[in-house]
């Protein structure tokens, strides 16, 4: 028979249009299709002819398929489509398939959410870094079967298409589509993506295929026969091939179904290799040789001699270390001839054969799992491979070990141990409430004196996943108080005790747990305890309004830590983010962004949960220094990452101010309820409430809402060291509705928070509320000078703002000269809402106007920020994403909205497109 390729039958449409997408990526614009259809209706060798023609072309080709069997598998379906479960994967994939192997990087990282954050990352980050070198098709087959986690990352991927030269292309059945693919296909759709339904062969394409197959034209009995496959390109392919093999067309003797035509062709093997072909049927139609060989008893050389037959008559295929059945209609088929009661007992065979061959232990977990018992080895695998199995599968570990578990009953001797490991698969897992549940029961059944502190903090952990604090506060301090316990983990205990206390605001609980902290630290010379201690004695420093003395401990507390990875008994202090803070309210706003830039790697590395702590205070520099394109690319990065102490809400916070400033529409203003480091973030809420009402025209209002503010701020922790950076718009607005006297009550605390903190700034500060209740001119504009020192450009505009409207009761000409400055400032900042304010006061008070300079352009090169230019020409540059965040110190989430702003202001189509513009204004840069 000549070899056939059914896809280029009646599929003409369906290639041009995959070849103009090759073409557009190979050009340099990202772009997808998904492709759907019945099982063998010509999927799969649609997507081959496309891998062929992409790697003609030059591109890096990741094409593959998960295995049904493994879809609740993180990470399953990734590990085919990238080929990592491959004996030798390709040298530019080793390091993700290294964070997959469940290794000693994995192990740092706590929990899975953490965990499934930082391999997603990882992901993405490989396709900017490979797309950045050559185009990249991705073609995933069977998407069907992909597990949530390996479509968080392809949804990842999609987002970044317009900025990347990538082909995706997913293919999958039609019905049923679960919630995570149906959202991923929605959003493809919401995009753009093409969309192709392979619909049955027409009668005439089918009868060309069925010649093909024959060599030799096609009778009309013959056609008769064929016209029973429907059109389903795969059917035709086996059913000719199978009458034709055993001459059932001389015969006239009746169609076989489907299953009886894989049969046939299985009665041509010898029985052995039939017995292969049913084993590997029943664990899921595609295996590693040397798993295949662990299971079967055949050396991996038997093994090829045996399935020999089945790869030549087209049963099985090669598949890199792999075998796998040619489509999974065969494997179906297959399992469809064995009876039920056969298949259990061959899963929980294959999974013993595994564990003694020391397979990877979530492909043993899933088989086991599926046998559906477990007997006394099998047992002792699982308690000294589970937290491996733990690390890679949490879900099957749950499983597996609540069968354990009821197999062996409550009073077993490993009963306590299998009890304890399944608190800490819940508790990986993210199951809050059944992993304390889990844990106090098992405390209460506990024989082994060992685990007993281990499930106290058990308790602890499921209490904070669930966002319970002071249950957490109160299984330490049972576990303290039950005793004895070695002064190292008795220090741990207090360190955590401490840091719990901070989050409840149990401030006198926060100081006497962190001194204890610091005193066992010291003396057991753990290193993380100490750091601990003084970082949290620095908090509650920053939190009463002493930057200086908090900068002084956390910057012990740094040099005690060093450059140390933390780990799940090490998580993330965030001592850089409060050593950043310190600097922030000590007005060094250069330095606390290169502390930020230096302890970002780290928390990114373990996928910190203060991630968003990071953009929030990048975004709150920018925000002062009147970079508010970065601001709003910081803030859009923030919202990326896992939030489970609220920080999010302060940069919505964060973004309302910019919002506002620039006069743009703002959905309604609210803020959580929270705890811990976010909830000093509020006062941020309480300033936008109050411009926002001045900008709607209650002056009288807005002044209300800031002075409820400041006076509640005395009695609320952390705000009362925040609230003065709201006090230049109270002045602004006490003036505008003639009450200066409320800026004398402002005096004594801004006075004294100068001689703490005794920077241009804090000056400033003074200057504008000394000068804006005595309607002194000369002080505020000193103020606005103060704060041009400082780098507050917005703050400089508001106070020449506030010297004009003070100054127009006496002198015209200085009011017009401080006008004039305030116009300036805010047309520098795009300040809009500031803009518009201050040019309508000076209508009413009849002072000339004075000529606008150019607005700042919106679209073009020249409506680029700074920032914007430098990502520009690095990109012309030919670096990556995550090369150009490496150059820049900044997080790859905001070198991704940055290149998607500045796409979008210079109207371009691809990073090719970009980097040509940018090319040209090279020379013009390098000049400036």
């Amino acid at each position: 028979m000549a070899p056939t390729n059914a896809v280029v039958l009646g599929r003409d449409e369906e290639i041009r249009a995959l070849d103009s997408l090759i073409n557009a990526v190979a050009d340099g614009n990202g772009t997808a299709a998904q492709l759907s259809g019945e099982p063998g209706i010509g999927k799969s060798t649609l997507l081959q002819r496309a891998a062929d023609e992409c790697r003609r072309r030059g591109f890096l080709v990741l094409h593959g398929s998960p295995e049904a069997m493994e879809s609740d598998t993180p990470f399953a379906a990734l590990t085919g489509y990238f080929g990592l479960d491959r004996i030798r994967p390709a040298p530019e994939l080793a390091d993700l398939a290294e964070l997959l192997s469940a290794g000693e990087r994995h192990g740092r990282i706590p929990g899975a959410a953490r965990w499934e954050y930082v391999v997603t990352e990882s992901a993405v980050e490989l396709i900017e870094k490979q797309a950045a070198r050559q185009p990249v098709a991705l073609l995933l087959d069977d998407m069907h079967w992909a597990d949530s986690a390996s479509l968080v990352v392809v949804h990842r991927i999609a987002r970044l298409l317009r900025q990347l030269p990538v082909l995706l292309v997913c293919a999958h059945r039609p019905v049923p589509v679960g919630p995570e693919l149906g959202c991923l296909l929605h959003g493809l759709a919401g995009d753009g993506a093409l969309t192709m339904r392979l619909e049955p062969l027409s009668p005439g394409t089918a009868a060309e295929l069925t010649e093909r197959i024959l060599a030799e034209p096609a009778t009309e009995a013959v056609l008769e026969l064929v016209a029973g496959a429907a059109g389903n390109p795969f059917y035709i392919e086996e059913l000719v091939s199978s009458l034709n093999e055993t001459g059932g067309w001389a015969t006239g003797a009746a169609p076989p179904s489907f299953t009886e035509a894989v049969h046939r062709k299985l009665d041509f093997l010898p029985s052995r290799s039939r017995d292969v072909l049913r084993m590997m049927a029943v664990l899921g139609g595609r295996i590693a040789i040397q798993e295949l060989s662990a299971v079967s008893g055949h050396s991996p050389l038997e093994l090829w001699n045996l399935v020999r037959d089945a790869v030549d008559n087209g049963l099985l295929v090669e598949d890199g270390d792999r075998i796998a059945f040619r489509h999974d209609l065969i494997r179906q088929a297959m399992m469809a001839a064995l009876p039920e009661t056969l298949w259990q007992p061959m899963l929980l065979e294959a999974g013993r054969a595994l564990a003694k061959a020391g397979a990877p232990a979530h492909r043993v977990a899933q088989y086991l799992l599926a046998g559906g018992t477990l007997d006394s080895a099998s047992i002792d695998w699982l308690i000294g491979s589970a937290i491996t199995l733990i690390r890679r599968s949490a879900e099957t570990a749950i499983g597996l070990l609540t069968m354990a578990r009821a197999q062996l009953g409550a009073t077993s001797a490993r009963a306590d141990m299998l009890r304890f490991l399944h608190v800490i698969a819940l508790q990986w897992a993210g199951h809050g409430a059944d992993a304390e549940a889990a844990a106090r029961a098992a405390l209460a059944q506990n024989r082994t004196p060992a685990l007993t502190a281990q499930l106290r903090w058990s308790i602890a952990r499921g209490c904070l996943l669930q966002g319970n604090a002071r249950g957490a506060t109160e299984a330490i301090e049972e576990a303290i108080s039950a005793g004895p316990l070695d002064p190292a983990e008795l220090g741990r205990m207090h360190a955590a005790l401490a840091q719990y206390s901070f989050i409840l605001g149990n401030v006198e609980g926060w100081t006497r747990n962190a001194e204890a902290a610091l005193r066992l630290g010291e003396q057991t010379g753990d290193p993380y305890v100490v750091a601990a201690g003084q970082h949290l004695l620095g908090s509650r420093k920053l939190e009463t309004g002493d930057p200086a003395g908090a900068l002084t401990l956390v910057t012990v507390a740094r040099s005690i830590w060093g450059d140390q990875e933390f780990g799940p008994d090490t998580d993330d202090l965030g001592i850089q983010l409060l050593q950043a803070n310190c600097l922030l309210e000590l007005d060094r706003l250069d330095a606390a962004e290169q502390c930020l830039r230096e302890g970002l790697p780290a928390s990114e590395a373990c996928a910190s949960p203060a991630l968003p702590w990071y953009s929030a205070i990048s975004a709150r520099i920018a925000y002062e220094q009147g970079r508010w394109e970065d601001g709003l690319a910081e803030i859009q990065a923030g919202h990326e990452s896992a939030d489970p102490f609220g920080h999010q809400a302060a940069l919505r916070m964060q973004e309302a101010l910019i919002r506002i400033h620039r006069d743009e529409s703002l959905a309604p203003l609210c803020f959580p309820v929270v705890v811990g480091p976010a909830h000093y973030y509020e006062y941020l809420y309480r300033w936008a409430l109050a411009l926002e009402a001045e900008r709607a025209g209650s002056p009288e209002t807005a002044l209300a809402l800031h002075l409820a503010h400041t006076r509640q701020a005395t009695d609320e922790r952390g705000q009362a060291a925040l609230v003065h950076h709201t006090w230049v718009d109270l002045a602004r607005v006490a003036i505008i509705a003639d009450d200066r006297g409320v800026l004398d009550e402002l005096v004594p605390p801004a006075r004294d928070w100068q001689r703490r903190c005794p920077t241009p700034v804090k000056s400033g500060l003074v200057a504008v509320l000394r000068g804006g209740a005595a309607g002194d001119p000369e002080l505020l504009a000193a103020g606005a000078r103060d704060f041009q020192d400082g780098g507050r450009p917005l703050l400089a505009g508001q106070a020449w703002e506030i010297t004009a409207y003070v100054a127009a009761a006496d002198i015209k000409a200085d009011a017009l000269a401080a006008f004039g400055k305030a116009v300036s400032a805010f047309q520098e900042l795009d300040a809009r809402w500031d803009l518009r304010r201050v040019e309508q006061w000076a209508r009413r008070s009849g002072l000339r106007r004075q000529r606008r300079s150019a607005k700042r352009p919106t679209t073009g090169w020249d409506s680029l920020t700074p920032t914007e230019v430098r990502v520009a020409l690095l990109v012309a540059e030919g670096l990556s994403n995550p090369d150009i965040a490496s150059r820049l110190k900044v997080s790859r989430r905001t070198i991704q909205s940055h290149i998607s702003s500045v796409l979008a202001k210079l109207d371009c189509r691809s990073r090719v497109e970009l980097a040509v513009i940018a090319s040209k204004h090279r020379p013009q840069q390098a000049e400036g």
